[in-house]
């Protein structure tokens, strides 16, 4: 009889024990799943808040020369939207005393423009504009000398939060028409990055903290470095800078 209650028990008590063990079981699946559930609405509605814009060139309406243009394609506004242009050009195609007897003004021409580790240097360029409205582009007029192999764009941008975006563009592949188009794009959809601060009359500085870097990033700062600003060209004899205008997409 001792016997047959204490397997009784023993068998009580597996039952018990399993049941505990399968409900807390479900317990942890049902917290996981809703984990992963609000995790996706989070995600959603981020995306959702967020300003979608991405950099395009495009010739002008009447012909005379290109223009950056800034596209807010989401529902919310850009803030703080910061570009930085490079027209990248190789010693191999203009070498840099012809590019400074040419394009750059006389009192200029001693500037301590060198070429990078690949032969390149550039004209440069920045330009900020406080909101980009959603459904609205930017379009920014490209005044640089001549036909750069490559036009280099840095777009950085604010959320409403002040967080901040980035994202580099190549533009190249000139076509019959003397058309860019966009090979590279990094990363493929903008990321958050500590705001970098650019000024086309000054070098860029990298600090320790900032060395880790995506490459393209520093690709760009590396050629921004070996670049000059565009208001020592004679395109810009008094230093003005291109005035950018929106329109409706």
């Amino acid at each position: 009889m001792e016997i047959s209650l204490l397997i009784g028990s023993l068998i009580l008590l597996v039952i018990v024990g399993f049941h505990a063990w399968f409900s807390y079981r479900i317990l942890q699946e049902v917290r996981h799943e809703n984990s992963l559930y609000r995790g996706a609405i989070e995600r959603q509605l981020r995306l959702a808040s967020l300003p979608h814009v991405y950099c395009d060139i495009q010739p002008l309406a009447d012909g005379a020369g290109m223009h950056l243009g800034i596209y807010n394609i989401g529902n919310t506004p850009a803030y703080d939207v910061h570009i930085d242009i490079i027209g990248a050009y190789a010693v191999e195609g203009m070498d840099i005393p012809t590019f400074m007897r040419t394009f750059v003004q006389p009192r200029f021409r001693k500037y301590p423009l060198q070429p990078d580790k690949v032969g390149y240097y550039g004209v440069r360029n920045s330009a900020r504009y406080p909101l980009l409205a959603y459904q609205k582009r930017l379009e920014l007029p490209l005044k640089i000398p001549a036909t750069p192999v490559d036009v280099y764009a840095l777009l950085q941008y604010r959320e409403v939060t002040g967080v901040n975006y980035h994202q580099v563009y190549c533009f190249s592949e000139v076509n019959e028409q003397g058309n860019y188009r966009a090979n590279l794009a990094e990363p493929s959809r903008a990321e958050i990055i500590e705001r970098l601060h650019f000024y086309d009359t000054d070098d860029a500085k990298i600090s320790s903290q900032e060395k880790a870097l995506p490459f393209a990033l520093k690709a760009f700062i590396d050629l921004w470095n070996h670049s000059m600003s565009v208001r020592f060209t004679l395109l810009e004899p008094e230093g003005a800078a291109p005035v950018p205008s929106v329109q409706e997409i």
